[in-house]
């Protein structure tokens, strides 16, 4: 590997978290291709002097931006929102009771924003009478995408892929042709931020964290960064919903491991007592 694509990785780790190993060089190739050729580039190593010293905010956007996985679709694992909508919100409104009606939600990694317009229109049809107390924070590395989430407007391929024609009906709005934008009910309870997981200070006071297929892109100490802080973001007994292939558990005692269907999630337990609830 060529001494410029090793200090483009690691200006890449240093800015992202991402940790790209040789056997991913291939994404850098595919991916940064165009910016090469867009600012006259000759090579991976000019591309990591130019991030490294360049005062020019939008280059290093766009950079970040093509080296940032942004795969999502509406309703992504079905069997996660049932879990929020039978399991995990019922438990919220136990544990609060009448003391604080508030439920606050943090979509981390939110990429185009699929994902947390997903939760709120699961939360407006199970519970319409609490949708108002619901509030979403939604957060991304990349400015173009998180733009793109807050602006709400959909292609009809990217409405196909995992939205059912009621609920495109009932909470979307047609924009131009073959565009389509959620409406603004559902749009009033999320807030969109650009937000890096490694420096940026986290929200605070979370019920519950979405961070899916995140953790697997940083090495082991970012990892455990990330999930120190998550902890600390939560409010006690909340929850966190990772990725289906990540796990929690060899870097925090202080969740408990939880199943609803085909679902696995973690609530943030105070005994330090790891326990595997099947089915609960």
């Amino acid at each position: 590997m060529q001494d410029g694509t090793f200090e483009l990785m690691e200006m890449i780790k240093q800015a992202t978290g991402i940790s790209l190993t040789e056997e991913k060089v291939y994404l850098l190739e595919s991916r940064l291709s165009d910016i090469l050729s867009d600012y006259n580039l000759s090579d991976f190593g000019e591309l990591s002097k130019k991030f490294k010293e360049s005062l020019d905010l939008e280059f290093r956007e766009k950079v970040i931006d093509r080296v940032t996985t942004h795969e999502t679709r509406f309703f992504r694992d079905e069997s996660i929102f049932g879990a929020i909508l039978e399991r995990i919100i019922p438990e919220i409104l136990e544990r609060k009771q009448q003391r604080d009606p508030k439920i606050r939600i943090w979509s981390a990694a939110c990429s185009t924003g699929q994902e947390p317009y997903s939760v709120a229109i699961s939360i407006h049809e199970r519970y319409p009478q609490l949708f108002n107390n619901v509030s979403i924070i939604a957060t991304d590395i990349a400015k173009d995408t998180i733009e793109k989430a807050k602006s709400g407007i959909y292609s009809a391929f990217e409405i196909g892929r995992g939205l059912s024609d009621a609920h495109l009906a009932k909470y979307f709005d047609p924009f131009s042709k073959g565009l389509y934008r959620v409406n603004d009910e559902i749009r009033s309870i999320i807030e969109f931020k650009q937000h890096n997981l490694i420096y940026d200070p986290y929200p605070s006071d979370c019920d519950l964290i979405l961070c899916r297929n995140v953790s697997y892109y940083f090495d082991h100490l970012e990892r455990k960064n990330l999930f120190n802080k998550m902890e600390k973001t939560l409010n006690q007994d909340s929850f966190l919903i990772l990725g289906s292939a990540e796990s929690i558990s060899e870097y925090s005692r202080n969740f408990i491991i939880r199943e609803f269907g085909l679902c696995r999630f973690y609530e943030l337990n105070p005994s330090n007592f790891t326990l595997f609830i099947k089915g609960a």
